[in-house]
């Protein structure tokens, strides 16, 4: 899709704010990098689908328009040099709070590979379970997500639907994994709460 700096540009933003939008949003699984390019996932693709629907809803645009008529008289009775400032500051610390949170997140998990945090768990798992849980540490790495939708696993991942199954629910029994049928986007793959423990601990 976009390089970091081509957003910053199209959006008029420094291109420090940019980074860490989007780390937050790769945090919660909105958005991934590849190839120094940003992409909407398949979530994030989901959500966007829904504000830009809801933008178009009739009842939407009205309430939006007496919002934007009631603050603009408010900020014209108002508005003062003090304000803005304060309103920059406020941002730029709300921002940099962001920035801080998801660098320590990311540092921490560069502090060790995944693989070797859950190395215990790692070897009580047959061949085909090692390898799937792999494949889903490696994606956690690269996204901070600690879930995938079924569509998304088995395009990436290119396995058969039957094995996949299979092994899913094996690794479900052994509560390395939760499965849960989202209404909204199928069905969501995630590791378990212990799973993640182990992984934030590390």
């Amino acid at each position: 899709m976009y390089k970091r700096q081509e957003i910053a540009t199209n959006l008029n933003l420094d291109t420090k704010y940019v980074s860490s939008y989007l780390s937050y949003w790769r945090k919660k699984g909105l958005v991934y990098q590849e190839a120094g390019r940003w992409h909407l996932s398949r979530v994030g693709e989901d959500l966007a689908k829904e504000i830009l629907e809801s933008k178009n809803n009739t009842k939407f645009t009205e309430y939006l328009a007496i919002a934007k008529e009631l603050y603009n008289e408010k900020v014209k009775q108002t508005i003062n040099d003090k304000t803005k400032k304060k309103d920059n500051k406020d941002r730029k610390e709300f921002l940099l709070f962001i920035d801080q949170q998801t660098s320590q997140d990311v540092n921490k998990r560069q502090n060790k590979e995944p693989e070797v945090c859950i190395e215990e768990v790692l070897e009580k798992l047959d061949a085909d379970e090692k390898d799937l849980v792999s494949f889903l540490l490696k994606k956690y790495k690269e996204w901070g997500a600690t879930y995938v939708y079924l569509d998304q696993l088995q395009e990436e991942y290119g396995a058969d639907s039957g094995w996949l199954f299979r092994v899913l629910r094996k690794l479900q029994t052994k509560r390395i994994l939760y499965l849960y049928h989202d209404p909204k986007l199928g069905l969501r793959i995630g590791f378990t709460q212990s799973l993640k423990d182990k992984l934030n601990e590390c």
